[in-house]
């Protein structure tokens, strides 16, 4: 009998803490996207086992979500500048317009033109020009820094008082 007490007491006053224990720090930069909201950015108040509290961008007061209707939710991991990756993606982007566009005018040359390189010359000359141009156009782009975010999946907590059947003992099952 004193074990069943001892159980229900510790389920009564430990497992509400357990069960509102913060997986996001207060603080934390967070896109959520909800039914009622849309996307949103913001800042987590505070997560309970069923709630999400976030003070969104450009509102002073706090929006209450219930987790099982939040369908996405990211926490920021700051800003981040991507030269490389953006040069990259300029240089091919020109590179595929500037050789098609230098090969569809290569093709209208005569024979007899001087400055005329042909459908094949107009390809590279084109490629080069201009993907030259979109690789720069996109290192100057990723000198601009923009925010990495990465998905968090937030499950409610299960939190339960066991009670085998022709026992004596009470136990508390706790699923994460």
């Amino acid at each position: 009998m004193r074990r069943s007490i001892a159980a229900l007491v510790i389920g009564m006053f430990i497992a509400p803490q357990l069960a509102g224990g913060q997986t996001l720090a207060p603080g934390t930069r967070v896109r959520v996207t909800h039914p009622g909201e849309g996307t949103r950015t913001g800042q987590v108040l505070s997560l309970t086992a069923d709630t999400l509290e976030v003070r969104l961008d450009g509102r002073s007061e706090t929006a209450h979500m219930p987790l099982e209707q939040v369908s996405r939710l990211e926490v920021s991991r700051g800003l981040q500048r991507q030269l490389m990756r953006r040069a990259g993606i300029g240089f091919l982007a020109g590179a595929t317009v500037g050789g098609v566009a230098g090969a569809l005018a290569g093709s209208d040359c005569r024979p007899n033109d001087i400055l005329c390189p042909g459908t094949g010359g107009g390809l590279i000359i084109g490629g080069v020009f201009f993907g030259t141009v979109g690789g720069v156009l996109g290192l100057v782009a990723g000198v601009i820094p923009s925010e990495k975010w990465e998905r968090v999946v937030v499950q409610p907590r299960r939190i339960s008082l066991v009670a085998p059947s022709g026992g004596r003992r009470v136990g508390l099952r706790i699923a994460f």
